[in-house]
This record gives C-alpha cells, sequence and structure tokens, in this order.
C-alpha cells in the first residue's frame, strides 16, 4: 500500500508545484456589452502569440468575468466570442510569473439582421449531467485539426494508453458506440477508425460510467457514446494502415478503410489483416495434501509458441428514405486461426519431498473460428423536438472447428521410459447462433424533460461436440471421460422506461429495466440437465448538482449484471498435461451487482469518485483441485457468494506548459471476497491500487511523443494472490503531407515487468506460478488518409445483439 500512498501525494504536489515547474501566472479580466452590463458564457480563447495555438479555453461567468489558470510564462493574444456578437482580439499579453489583469472587453452586436440570425447558447467544452458528462466537440476550438481518439484521449476518465487501448475510470472492457450503437469491431480497427474521424464530423461525446436502464444490464466497464454530426458534404474518403512489431517473436497487421457519401446514401467498408506470433512461460510449483498431510508435488515448466492469424471485413451502407425515415444494414465477417506448440516438463515428488520420476507432453494445435453477423436498422423522426423510434434485427453465426494432439511421455529417474506413452487426439466442433430484435423510443417532453422506453429480445443456440480418442496401442479408441456433447438454449426479454429531468442548477434521471431469461442445458454424455427461468429487475437513478462554475456533485446507484460466456458454461474437458485440464461449468450463475458513486467534479476537467458495490455470485476464474482424480487440478470459472467493493479513482488532467500535458488516473480500493470452493472457506480482502499516467509532448513540425507509466500493486482475485506488475511504455509520432500521413514508433513494456505472478492456497491443494508472456515489443505503424476530409465517415451498425456476440466471441480466446 505505500505505492497506492504515492498516488495521492502525487496529485497534491502536481497541483501545490505546478506553478513552480512550469513557472506560471494568471490572466483575468471582464466581458461587458454596450451598455456596461456583463455578459455571461462568452467564449474566452488564449491563444499563443507567436504560433496562434489554442491555449486554454474558458466561459464568463454570470458577473461576465473570466480567469485563465495557470498559464505558462510567455506571449499570448485573447479573443472573446459570443454569437451575435463581433469576435473581439486583443494585443500583446505578456505573462511573467504573475497575474494579468485585462481591461474590460466590451463585444459589440453583429452587424447581421437578428431576425435571420439563430441565437444558440454556448456550451463548455464538458458539461456534466446527471447520468453522464458530455464533451462538446462542436464547440471546442482546442479540437480543432485533432481526431476524435485524440478528444477521447483528453476527456475526464478516458485513458488511451500506448496501445490505443480505451479504459474509464481504470476499467477496460468499455463498449463504444458511434450514434448509440455499439461498433463491432476488434480494438485495433475501432482505434484505426478513431482515428480516422476528423472533430469537425462529431458533435458531441456521452461519458457513461453508470448507464441507465435504457442499456443491456450486462457489464459494468461503461459506454462511450460519439453523436456525429449530420455532415451532408459529398465525397469519399478513407485510410490504408500497416504496422510491424517485435518482441520474441513477430508480430504484423495492415489494413484499409472506406467512406462514400453521395445525397441520401452512404456506404463503408473496411478490412485488417493481422498476424502475430507469441509465446506463453509458465512455471509452477503445485503441493498436494491429504487431511493436511502432505502426499505430493509437481513442479513444472511449461513452454508455448502461439501463432495467430486472423481477418476482419464489414460493409454496410445507409439510405435517407425521407429528411425523417433512415434505413441501414451491414454485415460483419471475421477468420481467426490459431496454432500452438507446447512443451510441459514436470518434477514429480512424492510425500517425502523426492524427485519420483517425470513426464513431459508435447502439444500440437490448430483452430479455426469464424463468424459472420449481418443487421439491419431503422430509423424514423417525429419532429424537430427528438422524438423518434429506433429498431436493430440481428443475426450472428459462430462456428469453430479444431484438432488436438497431445503425446505424454512417462520417465524414469534414470532417463527410461517409465510406462507406456499415453497420446490423445481430439476433434473439436461448435456452432453458437444469435438472433436478436430491439427497438427504442424517445419522446423529449416540455421543461427539459425526457422519456424513453423501448424492448429487446434475444435468442441463443449453441451446440458444441469435443470428440476425444486415445491413440496410445495404435488404434482410435473414443475417449468418453474427455470427450462431450453439451447443446445449450438461452432467451431472454427485456424492457425498460426511463425518464430524466433538467433544471438551472439540478439534473435527475431514474429508470427501470426488467428482463425475463429462459436457459436450458443438456449434457448428452452423462445425462445431466438443467433448465432455469427467472425475472429480474434492474434500477438506476442518477441525481447531479452544480454546485457553481467549478463544481459538481453527482450520485448514481444502479443494479447490473454479469452473464458468464457460453463457453464457459460447456462442462467439456481441454487436456493441458496429465495434471492441468480446463472445464466449463454448466452450473455457473450469473453475477449480480449493485453499484453505487458519489462523484465531484472540478473545473470540468479534474474528477473524483467515491464507489461501493456489492456483487453476489461473483464469477472468478480459479485453478483449484479436481474432487475425482488425485494430483489434477481443474482450470475452470466458478460463483463465489459475494465480494464487496470499496474505492475512490481519480481521473486529472495536468498543463504543465502549453507543450507538455499529463493525465493521470488512479484507482485505490479494497475489495473482500467470501465464498467456499474445493471445501476451503474464502474470507480475504486486501486494499491496492492502480496508477496510470500519460504525459504528451507537442514538438515542433507536427511531431508528438508520449510517455506512459502502469503501476498495479498487489491484488486479491478470488483464490488468486497476484503479485505487482508495472509498464513503462514511450512513443514518438509524425505527422506528414497535412496530416495526411502518420507514422509512429513505439515500445512497450520497455523493463519486461508486465508479466503475472501469484499464489492460491485451497485446503488440500497451494500452487505457485510465474508467467512470462511476449508484451515487451517494438512497433512501427504508418497510417495514410485520402480522400475528403469533409465527409463524415459513416458510423457502423452493430445493433441489439453486442452483448451476446461478445459472450460468443470469447469461445475462441
Amino acid at each position: 500500500m505505500r505505492y497506492c500512498l504515492i498516488v495521492p501525494v502525487f496529485i497534491l504536489f502536481c497541483f501545490s508545484s505546478s506553478n513552480l515547474l512550469a513557472r506560471t501566472g494568471a490572466i483575468s479580466g471582464r466581458v461587458l456589452d454596450e451598455g456596461g452590463k456583463p455578459v455571461s458564457f462568452a467564449s474566452i480563447v488564449l491563444f499563443g502569440y507567436g504560433d496562434s495555438a489554442v491555449v486554454k479555453t474558458e466561459l464568463t461567468d454570470e458577473k461576465g468575468e473570466f480567469q485563465l489558470t495557470p498559464v505558462a510564462n510567455g506571449n499570448y493574444f485573447v479573443k472573446a466570442l459570443l454569437i451575435g456578437y463581433q469576435t473581439y482580439g486583443s494585443n500583446k499579453v505578456i505573462v511573467n510569473d504573475d497575474a494579468v489583469a485585462l481591461p474590460d472587453i466590451t463585444l459589440h452586436q453583429s452587424a447581421t439582421d437578428l431576425k435571420e440570425v439563430k441565437v444558440t447558447a454556448q456550451v463548455p467544452f464538458v458539461e456534466v449531467h446527471a447520468d453522464k458528462l458530455v464533451v462538446n466537440v462542436e464547440n471546442s476550438l482546442v479540437s480543432a485539426g485533432s481526431s476524435v481518439l485524440d478528444v477521447l484521449a483528453r476527456s475526464p476518465g478516458v485513458t488511451v494508453d500506448q496501445n490505443d487501448n480505451i479504459s474509464l475510470k481504470g476499467k477496460q472492457g468499455v463498449n463504444i458506440m458511434i450514434d448509440g450503437r455499439i461498433v463491432p469491431v476488434s480494438a485495433a480497427d475501432l482505434a484505426n477508425m478513431l482515428k480516422s474521424m476528423p472533430t469537425n464530423s462529431v458533435d458531441k461525446i456521452e461519458i457513461i460510467s453508470n448507464p441507465s436502464a435504457k442499456y443491456d444490464a450486462a457489464g459494468t466497464a461503461g459506454i462511450i457514446n460519439i453523436k456525429t454530426k449530420k455532415d451532408k458534404a459529398m465525397g469519399w474518403n478513407g485510410s490504408v494502415n500497416g504496422s510491424y512489431g517485435q518482441g520474441i517473436y513477430p508480430k504484423e497487421n495492415a489494413g484499409f478503410s472506406l467512406n462514400y457519401r453521395e445525397k441520401k446514401l452512404n456506404v463503408y467498408a473496411s478490412y485488417n489483416a493481422n498476424y502475430r506470433e507469441g509465446f506463453s512461460h509458465v512455471d509452477w510449483d503445485r503441493k498436494y495434501y491429504t487431511n493436511g498431510v502432505f502426499n505430493g508435488a509437481y513442479v513444472q515448466d511449461n513452454y508455448s509458441t502461439l501463432t495467430f492469424h486472423t481477418n476482419i471485413a464489414t460493409i454496410g451502407a445507409d439510405y435517407d428514405i425521407s429528411s425523417k425515415t433512415s434505413v441501414g444494414m451491414a454485415v460483419s465477417g471475421e477468420n481467426f486461426h490459431l496454432g500452438t506448440k507446447g512443451y510441459y516438463f514436470a518434477n514429480v515428488f512424492d510425500q517425502d519431498n523426492n524427485i519420483q520420476s517425470y513426464f513431459a507432453t508435447h502439444n500440437t494445435s490448430s483452430g479455426n473460428w469464424n463468424n459472420y453477423a449481418p443487421n439491419l436498422h431503422f430509423k424514423h423522426t417525429f419532429d424537430t423536438s427528438g422524438k423518434e423510434l429506433t429498431a436493430d434485427v440481428d443475426y450472428a453465426r459462430y462456428w469453430n472447428t479444431n484438432t488436438q494432439d497431445f503425446t505424454t511421455n512417462y520417465i524414469a529417474l534414470d532417463g527410461s521410459p517409465l510406462n507406456p506413452d499415453y497420446i490423445l487426439h481430439g476433434d473439436i466442433a461448435g456452432v453458437t447462433q444469435i438472433r436478436s430484435f430491439k427497438a427504442d423510443y424517445t419522446n423529449p417532453l416540455k421543461n427539459g424533460a425526457r422519456l424513453e422506453a423501448g424492448m429487446k429480445s434475444s435468442y441463443v443456440t449453441a451446440d458444441n461436440e469435443p470428440d476425444f480418442y486415445n491413440r496410445s496401442n495404435g488404434g482410435n479408441v473414443y475417449d468418453p471421460t474427455n470427450s462431450d456433447h453439451f447443446i445449450y438454449t438461452e432467451l431472454i426479454n427485456a424492457l425498460y422506461v426511463n425518464g430524466s429531468k433538467e433544471w438551472k442548477k439540478w439534473s435527475a434521471q431514474a429508470g427501470l429495466r426488467a428482463e425475463q431469461t429462459a436457459v436450458t442445458g443438456d449434457e448428452k454424455i452423462t445425462g445431466e440437465t438443467f433448465d432455469r427461468n427467472y425475472v429480474q429487475l434492474f434500477p438506476s437513478f442518477a441525481v447531479q448538482d452544480h454546485v457553481n462554475k467549478d463544481n459538481d456533485l453527482g450520485i448514481t446507484l444502479s443494479r447490473r449484471i454479469e452473464r458468464p460466456d457460453y463457453n464457459d458454461l460447456n462442462p467439456y474437458k481441454f487436456f493441458v498435461d496429465p495434471s492441468t485440464n480446463k472445464q466449463g461449468n454448466p452450473y455457473l450463475n450469473p453475477a449480480l451487482t449493485y453499484a453505487a458513486e458519489l462523484s465531484h467534479t472540478f473545473k470540468q476537467r479534474f474528477i473524483t469518485t467515491l464507489s461501493y458495490s456489492v456483487t453476489s455470485d461473483v464469477i472468478t476464474e480459479v485453478i483449484k483441485p479436481s474432487t475425482t482424480q488425485d494430483r489434477v487440478t481443474i482450470q475452470t470459472k466458478d460463483n463465489l457468494a459475494t465480494m464487496s467493493y470499496v474505492g475512490i479513482s481519480g481521473a486529472y488532467t495536468i498543463p504543465f506548459y502549453k507543450w507538455w500535458t499529463n493525465v493521470t488516473n488512479f484507482n485505490a480500493y479494497y475489495a473482500r471476497y467470501q465464498g467456499n470452493l474445493s471445501n476451503t472457506n474464502l474470507d480475504k480482502g486486501q486494499p491496492t491500487c492502480d496508477i496510470n499516467t500519460s504525459n504528451k509532448f507537442t514538438l515542433p513540425k507536427d511531431w508528438s511523443a508520449e510517455l506512459t507509466v502502469f503501476y498495479q500493486a498487489a491484488q486479491v482475485y478470488g483464490f488468486l494472490n497476484l503479485t505487482p506488475i508495472s509498464m513503462f511504455n514511450v512513443g514518438i509520432q509524425k505527422n506528414l503531407f497535412e496530416k495526411r500521413l502518420t507514422i509512429r514508433f513505439s515500445a512497450n513494456d520497455i523493463f519486461w515487468h508486465g508479466s503475472e505472478s501469484g499464489s492460491s492456497y485451497f485446503t488440500n491443494y497451494t500452487e505457485v506460478f510465474v508467467a512470462v508472456h511476449d508484451t515487451r515489443q517494438e512497433t512501427i505503424s504508418l497510417t495514410y488518409h485520402f480522400g475528403k476530409k469533409t465527409v463524415a465517415p459513416v458510423h457502423k451498425h452493430s445493433g441489439g445483439a453486442e452483448d451476446e456476440k461478445k459472450r460468443a466471441k470469447d469461445q475462441g480466446a
């Protein structure tokens, strides 16, 4: 915890010493109209005097006053802007370790006939609402010329790491939406798409850390919704990209995207190919006991190489039937191949802790996972108030075929064969199909109120049949102990209603989602079946108090659910070596979470959140002793009774200089797990923290650089005790040809401290492990954008089955 204590000290140090480090001052002033009355909500923009770069923006308060702070020493000029008034520009303003008070600024009304002027209230870069933060990209001069990914990186609570992975308040797995629909592409494709989206195609970004009843009750990481402008510019654009990375093994990637817009028709397509090689090196020290008495151990060295081939493609179109009605369709597909070659060696110890013998397992596996997913989308806007109806129809099919071959040699101490070789061959096949329909209705009411309602229905079937054969004696004998045939069905029906209201200084949101779930499981080999049918209610509530111009307080309450992936419910065994099997759990229950958050936002840029949650039937991954086989461990998912969580998180942006910005996100928390597995009671918790601090440097001539440090302190995860990990990443980027070509070099996990290690303890079993992966690597990438920059990239439809698709995709991981 001494590292966790460093985090708040570091933040306080940054605030208290930023003036000393950056040699800063401040600029203040007042804006009046021609009659001498204060002008509120005028945009004050500070520019560098030499390069006209935007340094800082602020809004005037109800007294017409503003203050720009901190401002690094240097030469600047100020502009004051407000629709309906002429833009004001100051002379040179010199800051030199002092506070500069500008003379009163007088704004003069524009000469334009006011009857023909549509006056729109100016809004700040970040707005705080009861249930979300809104980043107003269109109203931000700072975002001009940036990509959407750049804007996300400096949005409150959002972290974009060196590999362009997006997290929200330190939580991975954020759902990224465009115009209310989740983007069904890989993380790499998503990053490339967001890089190619200019900010002039985006209206606003909604950051929703605790989603309302409108969204699927599954998941707890949050949602980022990118709302695009209704841009009518015609033409086409696109990008091509490629990268090469080298760790111990190479990694390669290439792809392209195209967007075309003509009057009522929008068409888009993308393709990405990925080739990666990697390795996994795990050392195990496993000890077995009988009634507390030591009876033997395995000390194992497992090394495997992995080869990944991935092809991902998407094509789609939108058509505006009228100014109020549009339809769209999209089809995405993916082919994923994984080849594995492994060598696992074990020292076998007897009850006196002496080496008794050895065994070695050779594994060769080859698998293909495929999927395709069409979507149809409909949207109708009733009037200009925002009343609308949307609907999605989805189908997705995932299938896989795999072959596995394992040969185990049993070896005596003198090196001679101890037992005949054990040869196991596996043919594994499976199909998962998803059908989904959803509809949403939005009805804005008077005085800032809004009513939303909708429904969703999904039906999923999964048929998995792994067949294993014993070939030890030269034959091909069916092995029922490792084989399986499991059929699973799941029907989920959901209804929701959600209401919200905004006042001058308050806003609130409340909603309720009801989900009926009916699942069946049929294990053909053993004859085991299960049938579950239940209804769950998921309320959500949020309230926000705009205390003053600089401070906002918010409270959110919600109930969420985490459903197991379909593969986790499949009870078949995946043979690793004679001491280890991977196995699904057909009796795995969904985890249910009650969550509460209290957040404070300062100057729309510094966010601190207190969180508390209680989860029942928490789903955890465990490696536990088998109850039917001696000296065999089972790697599986299981339910623990409860997990209680209390924590504090912070998201802070600190501009040390015009050219140096620091974004720091931290989480300090205590998680307590309770339950019983394998006759072992668990009641354990540990305070821990993680911190991600990113330093971005804007250099001359379109160069930029980044230095990122990540640290995760020791933590408890169910029965696992994990040791600390850290990563140190650097990157440099150059833009060419008016930012059409971007060249980037990055080095990740330079000191190779990102590997996992830990231990777990059961009544009759203990283990200690160290796992090393190919995390230290250097990558060079190129991205070229072509076509018209003014054409907004088309949002890629995903429909209403994205939660089900995520649960199906993990079958190939």
